[in-house]
């Protein structure tokens, strides 16, 4: 068996940052996805909830893939509908139709929002909680559209509280100037809102409700994109401390009078230094798709007006959202179309900012692969200042019992407090802990800090110190091609990975050959490889079929007289066996546990003919009939009988045919009767015998 101890380094160590990687997998549109744990984003099409607008995704610490929706329906891992995720409420139509937001200070919880469509009678605010411990750690939806609040825009956004522990989550009401910011904390959501007004009041036709919120990653400045009949930027203040909006600026980026089959302005994203936002507009059928930067450091409405860039202008597309990637770049998608578009410096202001329209192909055009929306995530996941305090262990060979742990970042801390899970403490800032034994334990670190909030933050992980590299057994051999099911049990926080792609912890084999299993946990890795190889098969031969005569029985042998086992089709256990009848004999032999047979077919054979002088019909069945013994081959055969008196009284054209006694379906009586035979034996040879049989009964 090959054993393999992979190890790792942390890159970021050194530095003492993590990059936060839940939003490191994307699915959006028609089933298809981005893959940003490579450079460059790789395209995923294995995704399983179809959307029209908006969707969520979310990954762990390490940037695997937990869970997916279209705001309708939640997918596991595996790409199946969750435990109890079918029936969200959220509508496929609706802007930012989801948010996943994970619950402070509970590595397994998250709160999935919702906000319905402007197409629905009542657009409400909802909210649902997913226990990833459930269904052996695919997840379950435990909580289930819990109503927070009706009519509502299709609006919602969500930003870390200044502690970068808690998170607001942000929407606008209908028919108001109203912004509501609600706080999650880790007791839950508080449904009592921070309420800012704005002035500017959104109501009218039911469309003016589209249009995408949206944070800068720093969480200080927030853009609402309002469509249709406003088709206006209000871009605000907001103050991650209070849950606060103010200073709210309205521009209007189209100059062409906006026509009513057209959206307007759709798409909102910041700059990654915050400096610029972009603006995604679909405005009249001469200006259908158009993409505007604009320099906000000014935070003047003319002044920030006067600074608009065209970045983009196409056609026929129709532009949607704008979302900023963990590689911080803009991606973009347009309606029906087979590729995201890009912004690959979007802090460079003007063309510099590098607009490559249809950079990343998604897929064929008929299938439609993009559609209006991309995923809606937490924006603080791609500012690292807004990292909330975090460990790690440095990434190494798992089955190293000393352990270094490292936090994500030292800033802000006053300090520390470190309990290892074996009864251990530390207060030593990034310390180096030996276990005394292999196994599980639930690591907990206290940051004393000093921020705004002037709150400790607790942090629990759970580290692995693996106990073996050889956890898949030993080597195996296989008589035929079967499915063996080879693995290990399940282990809730550990991410699997076979040399097949697949990623549960248990696979089936396909065929002979290696197979590997990576097992990984918090960057520390382990992988043990398996053999599956061929046995030898024996090979039985009974020889060509042959022939028999009653009177000189044949033997059937195997011709090996060392297999572990043997079974004849008789029930005999022997390496070779008397048969003095005709038929179809087969014998099953084993060696090593693999089995083969054969068939041998044994047929009447060159026999000399025999007629008895006697019989005795007497139903004690012992020569109940009287005629040729044995099953003799022969060319031509006519036995004929008759009765003292000369009658004929039994006639047979076939060997097997026997008289039994009767003429007429009466008993003949006791005596001698006259018997003529006539045959030819398979050699030509012609033969001619008469005599008398006796009667006896």
């Amino acid at each position: 068996m090959k054993k393999y101890i992979l190890t790792g380094c942390l890159f970021l160590a050194t530095l003492l940052v993590f990059a936060q990687k839940q939003a490191n997998t994307w699915y959006f549109g028609n089933r298809v996805g981005l893959d940003f744990n490579q450079s460059p984003a790789v395209v995923l099409s294995n995704g399983t909830a179809n959307s029209r607008e908006g969707s969520a995704a979310m990954s762990d610490n390490n940037g695997q893939l937990l869970f997916y929706t279209n705001g309708v329906t939640v997918q596991n891992r595996k790409h199946n509908i969750m435990v109890n995720g079918s029936g969200i409420r959220g509508e496929l139509s609706s802007t930012n139709n989801t948010v996943i937001v994970p619950m402070p200070g509970n590595d397994s919880s998250y709160y999935l929002f919702t906000i319905g469509s402007a197409f629905e009678e009542v657009s409400s605010f909802m909210y649902n909680v997913i226990d990833m411990k459930k269904d052996s750690g695919l997840g379950a939806v435990v909580v289930k559209n819990t109503i927070v609040e009706d009519t509502v825009l299709e609006k919602l956004a969500a930003i870390r509280h200044c502690n970068n522990r808690d998170v607001w989550i942000v929407i606008q009401k209908w028919n108001t100037d109203e912004y509501h910011a609600y706080l999650l904390t880790s007791s839950g959501l508080n449904t009592t809102p921070v309420i800012s007004k704005t002035g500017l009041v959104i109501t009218g036709q039911i469309n003016n409700a589209i249009g995408t919120l949206k944070f800068s990653s720093k969480g200080n400045r927030l853009a609402a994109c309002h469509g249709f009949d406003n088709d206006a930027i209000e871009l605000m203040d907001f103050d991650n401390k209070t849950g606060l909006i103010s200073n709210p600026l309205v521009f209007h980026p189209n100059t062409i009078p906006h026509q009513s089959n057209f959206i307007g302005v759709y798409g909102a994203e910041f700059s990654p230094d915050g400096n610029m936002l972009y603006v995604s507009a679909n405005n009249s059928v001469s200006d259908p798709c158009t993409v505007y930067q604009f320099d906000i450091t000014s935070n003047n409405a003319v002044t920030i007006l006067a600074t608009k860039q065209v970045i983009a202008q196409t056609t026929p597309w129709f532009a949607g959202a704008l979302q900023l990637g963990p590689d911080k770049r803009i991606y973009m998608a347009m309606w029906n179309d087979s590729a995201v578009s890009v912004i690959d410096n979007p802090n460079i202001y003007g063309s510099g900012c590098n607009f490559v329209f249809n950079k990343i192909f998604m897929g064929a055009s008929t299938t439609f692969p993009v559609q209006f929306g991309l995923p809606t995530f937490m924006q603080s996941y791609f500012d690292s200042a807004s990292n909330p305090y975090d460990f790690n262990r440095v990434a190494g060979n798992c089955l190293d019992r000393n352990v270094s742990f490292v936090i994500n970042r030292l800033n802000g801390i006053d300090s520390v407090k470190w309990d290892f899970g074996d009864r251990q403490y530390s207060q030593v800032l990034q310390p180096t802990h030996t276990y005394a034994a292999s196994g599980f334990y639930d690591v907990q670190l206290i940051v004393y800090k000093i921020d705004c909030s002037g709150l400790y933050d607790t942090i629990n992980r759970k580290i692995w110190i693996a106990g073996s590299g050889d956890f898949l057994g030993a080597d195996t051999a296989s008589c035929n091609v079967l499915t063996l099911t080879i693995g290990v049990e399940e282990i809730v926080g550990v991410n699997y990975l076979w040399n097949t792609g697949f990623t549960g912890s248990k696979t089936t084999t396909t065929g002979f050959g290696d197979y590997w299993l990576e097992m990984e946990q918090n960057g520390c890795k382990v992988r043990d490889t398996i053999k599956v190889s061929p046995k030898p098969k024996p090979v039985v031969s009974l020889g060509t079929d042959t022939t028999i005569c009653k009177y000189k029985p044949v033997v059937l042998q195997t011709g090996n007289s060392n297999y572990d086992t043997y079974l004849w089709s008789t029930g005999e256990t022997s390496a070779s066996i008397l048969v003095n009848q005709t038929g179809k004999y087969y014998v099953t032999v084993t060696q090593s546990s693999c089995e083969a047979s054969d068939t041998i077919i044994v047929t009447p054979g060159d026999c000399d003919v025999y007629i008895p002088t006697a019989f005795t019909p007497n139903n004690d069945n012992l020569n109940e009939t009287f005629g040729v013994v044995d099953n003799v081959a022969l060319q031509y055969f006519s036995l004929q009988i008759y009765s003292k008196w000369g009658e004929l009284i039994f006639s047979s054209n076939a060997v097997a045919q026997k008289w039994d006694g009767t003429f007429k379906g009466k008993k003949m009586p006791n005596g001698a009767y006259l018997w003529m035979l006539n045959y030819t034996n398979i050699r030509g040879r012609k033969f001619y015998e008469q005599g008398t049989v006796m009667l006896i009964r």
